[in-house]
């Protein structure tokens, strides 16, 4: 037992500032120390903005630094393999976005890496720490469902129609950078699957390039990654399982997820990304009319701030989990970097018959 926050080191400051940053300050668990970003100003902003003491613009010294447990990868993805790896060889502890690389090389080596180094290795699937699917995944596996026979979950957004939301994530067009609708909302979606339902077999899918080009500051942008995605799957114990993206769906219906076993049915729903938004339950038993809304008890959810219907709630869970994991305390639904290369090749096999 340390008997100290967890001191976490930041790398990236634009969507870390949106989402970490905030929630971190919420916590008396985490004690952010340092930043880094690709330019001095920036990251002395940052540092500014949320009382930060160290600020660099070079990552590899936010490794090193002695006032650093946890390295904090906020970047693309593409950007992720060479800053986890300066990280881990430097003996820290890495919490890493997902998705955990751009391709399957880069994430392998990433895991190559967390296991030479012996130190926690985690990633960003915050999902799993939203109440609505926490509550789900406990009446999954105390058989609320029965047999389990048909997953089918759906995320559909309007993200690239809008330049107003669009306008910071718009490196997101090249596919180099390692994002997609299937590579983001489709593996968050997978993770949700995987990690309630079971590993996912016998994966196929198809991905589309339906938009070719977004509205930039100063004009139209060329699009080479993927804005759509539909993949079929089987559970471990059979049931048929599907995930169809987008995110160029105007008046997009936003998240859901429907699970259809012996004994009835359960429907979860957000506005918009699992990981920002708070889910709702609904289930009805093969006996009753309709489904109903399904509550969380109070003990599953000890967390009030963030309150749960603000965007940072389920990460807050996530980084409390990993303080007391990196403590001594290993929680075991914390995702890893294993589990985040596994969504990776989930990925490719969809993407075969793009």
């Amino acid at each position: 037992m340390t008997g100290r926050p967890l001191r976490v080191g930041v790398i990236g400051a634009s969507y870390a500032a949106a989402s970490h940053l905030p929630v971190y300050a919420r916590l008396p668990e985490i004690d952010v120390t340092a930043i880094a970003t690709a330019h001095r100003d920036t990251a002395e902003a940052a540092a500014r903005r949320f009382g930060i003491p160290a600020a660099y613009d070079d990552y590899r010294r936010l490794c090193e630094s002695d006032q650093v447990d946890v390295v904090d990868v906020v970047t693309r993805p593409s950007l992720h393999p060479p800053m986890a790896i300066a990280a881990l060889r430097a003996g820290k502890h890495v919490l890493c976005e997902a998705p955990l690389a751009a391709d399957t090389a880069g994430g392998t080596d990433m895991v190559d890496a967390a296991h030479a180094a012996g130190t926690h290795a985690v990633v960003d699937l915050q999902s799993r720490f939203s109440p609505g699917l926490w509550h789900l995944r406990r009446l999954v596996r105390d058989g609320w469902l029965g047999r389990v026979d048909n997953v089918h979950a759906t995320a559909f957004y309007p993200t690239f129609t809008r330049p107003d939301r669009a306008a910071t994530s718009l490196w997101c067009a090249d596919a180099t950078a390692g994002a997609g609708s299937l590579r983001v909302h489709g593996l968050h979606t997978a993770d949700l699957i995987t990690w309630i339902f079971g590993p996912l077999t016998d994966v196929t899918g198809h991905t589309a390039t339906r938009e070719p080009t977004w509205s930039g500051p100063d004009g139209p942008i060329g699009v080479t990654s993927t804005d759509s995605s539909a993949l079929t799957a089987r559970t471990g114990d059979g049931a048929l399982c599907s995930i169809h993206t987008s995110w160029i769906a105007w008046h997009g219906s936003g998240w859901r997820l429907d699970a259809y076993g012996s004994h009835g049915h359960l429907r979860a729903e957000a506005a918009g990304h699992t990981g920002h938004h708070p889910v709702t339950l609904y289930g009805a038993r093969h006996d009753e009319p309709t489904p109903t809304r399904l509550t969380p008890p109070p003990e599953d959810d000890p967390i009030t701030d963030p309150p749960p219907h603000a965007s940072g709630h389920a990460f807050a869970h996530l980084a409390r989990r990993l303080a007391r994991t990196v403590d001594g305390d290993l929680d075991p639904d914390l995702p890893t970097f294993d589990d985040a290369l596994g969504l990776l090749r989930i990925a490719d096999l969809a993407e075969t018959h793009a």
